[in-house]
């Protein structure tokens, strides 16, 4: 599953998506992705269940 998003990372900055910097953690463009597609699923009400998930991701990639 980690070379799934990888690559599919590789994919978004090659089409011109960028890194976000967020304080001192380097966001990717597929957490970014996960996070829209999460918030689209679930919807607005789950907005806090999907942030802190999303939170988790970031800490988890350093």
């Amino acid at each position: 599953l980690g070379t799934l998003f990888g690559e599919l990372n590789k994919c978004l900055r090659g089409i011109g998506f960028t890194q976000l910097y967020f304080g001192e953690k380097i966001v990717e463009p597929v957490v970014v992705l996960l996070f829209w597609v999460l918030l689209w699923f679930l919807g607005i009400q789950a907005l806090g269940l999907v942030g802190t998930l999303c939170i988790v991701i970031i800490y988890i990639q350093k």
